[in-house]
């Protein structure tokens, strides 16, 4: 009965281990990459299974954060689905990520001023 409690509490450690492992070697292929990707992006590993959330500012980065941490030995699955991507167009004031939606428009005011 010990022996079973034992190899089960040995095998709990070294899935840990080898998480954190995995865990570790995508945070730096991250940061390596691109110095700001791995500041922005929080990885954790279930099983060999990493899961990526956060924000980056483009589908590139996006991309290229999935890609790198399939590349890492012993990934099995990546999950990306709470990796959150921004992407601004000139001109256009982001919101905050709360923000309450409005119904109401407001037409663009003119910097015109009318000649008396």
């Amino acid at each position: 009965m010990k022996l079973h409690s034992f190899q089960h509490y040995s095998h709990d450690l070294e899935t840990a281990v080898h998480d954190a492992w995995i865990t570790t070697r995508v945070k730096s292929a991250l940061a390596f990459s691109e110095p700001t990707l791995g500041l922005h992006i929080n990885v954790k590993t279930y099983a060999g299974r990493v899961v990526l959330s956060g924000r980056v500012n483009t589908h590139r980065q996006c991309d290229q954060a999935i890609g790198l941490a399939r590349s890492v030995h012993g990934v099995t699955e990546v999950d990306a689905s709470d990796l959150q991507t921004h992407v601004f167009t000139p001109g256009s004031f982001p919101e905050a990520p709360n923000a309450e939606e409005s119904t109401e428009r407001r037409p663009p005011s003119s910097t015109k001023m009318d000649d008396k």
